[in-house]
């Protein structure tokens, strides 16, 4: 089946519904920072069950990216005006933001020392996004989304055995980068390990794509075959889903079958969820607010940790807790955000 029967403008139930639960997911994730990263074992399998929420962010916006490239193509100056405002600005406001958080905090512990060794691989702390825990996210989607763009002609007319051909090469290559030590891994990496910023930061960026690469060839793919969810199959791609995040989750896979299995499988079960849950205000809410979720939640993490004293670490009940806790207000600062002033909706990635 064609692109066509899955090129819809309604917003899909169950993406947005996924979204809102990867966005708790990556708080799930990050929720040590507030307790001084003092977690029992059984609250970081908790934390292991959220792996996908990345690949998933990423496969779902490679997704509807490749559909708006087979609808028509933009110039290179209007794509990087449009990701600009959507990607970059919010990335450099919120990675000066924790950097500057962070640089405070090591001024009253008194560790100038530490802020130094940041400043020596500045291309590491742009690709990091300063000290954020995931602000790495974003240079990663704006390299896809322009490999998105570059080939976009290949994703609009090209066989599909042109793009399984990429696929297999992409995923040659990436996991030759990873057994040679080259995937970047989304962290400051130290002084001397690059010698000059514009070098580090070209290398890193590089590393990037090639990651990238294998599932925006998957997702090429899956665009020209995927039927609409809304149909009598929704349970089929809810249970492929499933397997991928399930039984396929618990295999070791090769570094780069990874983000492929863990995205598809999330977004697999966003498409099936779509089949069988009727949109809703509550629903495309979620949606909407959980890029800006994804940004601001840190600052919460930041403040909850100056309440909390090293001590006993916590479980679960107290990482779930902390979770919703922060998910709750993230989206209380999001919603008071959406009906502010533009430049507060642009930060945290509201239109």
């Amino acid at each position: 089946m064609k692109s066509e029967s899955v090129a819809t403008t309604q917003r899909l139930a169950g993406i947005e519904w996924m979204r809102g639960l990867a966005a708790f997911g990556v708080i799930c994730i990050h929720s040590g920072l507030a307790v001084h990263n003092r977690t029992t074992t059984e609250a970081g399998f908790i934390r292991d069950d959220f792996d996908f929420v990345v690949p998933f962010f990423l496969t779902t916006s490679f997704f509807f990216a490749v559909q708006a490239e087979r609808n028509g193509w933009v110039s290179w100056g209007n794509w990087m005006k449009r990701q600009g405002e959507r990607i970059l600005v919010p990335f450099v406001f919120w990675s000066t933001v924790y950097l500057a958080l962070h640089f405070a905090k090591l001024a009253v512990q008194r560790q100038g020392g530490e802020i130094a060794g940041l400043l020596a691989d500045p291309g590491g702390l742009v690709l990091s996004g300063g000290t954020s825990v995931a602000l790495y996210f974003l240079p990663l989607l704006f390299m896809g989304l322009a490999l998105i763009h570059l080939l976009s002609k290949l994703f609009r007319e090209a066989p599909v055995y042109i793009l399984a051909v990429g696929l297999i090469v992409s995923l040659g290559l990436h996991e030759a980068c990873g057994r040679l030590g080259l995937v970047y891994d989304g962290g400051p990496v130290g002084a001397g390990s690059v010698p000059m910023a514009p070098l580090r930061l070209l290398v890193g960026l590089s590393e990037e794509g090639i990651r990238c690469a294998p599932l925006v060839f998957a997702v090429g793919i899956l665009h020209r075959y995927l039927p609409s969810p809304h149909n009598r199959k929704a349970g089929l791609f809810l249970g492929a889903g499933l397997v991928l995040l399930g039984p396929l989750h618990a295999v070791e896979l090769p570094l780069s079958l990874m983000d492929p299995v863990r995205g598809l499988g999330g977004f697999l079960v966003g498409w099936g969820l779509s089949g069988l849950l009727a949109p809703s205000k509550i629903g495309t809410m979620v949606g909407l607010f959980s890029f800006g979720v994804y940004l601001i939640h840190q600052v919460f993490l930041e403040g909850l940790q100056m309440v909390f004293k090293p001590g006993v670490p916590i479980g679960v009940t107290g990482t779930l807790a902390i979770s919703a806790g922060i998910y709750l207000a993230s989206m209380l600062a999001v919603g008071w955000a959406s009906s502010g002033p533009a430049v507060v909706r642009r930060v945290l990635g509201l239109r």
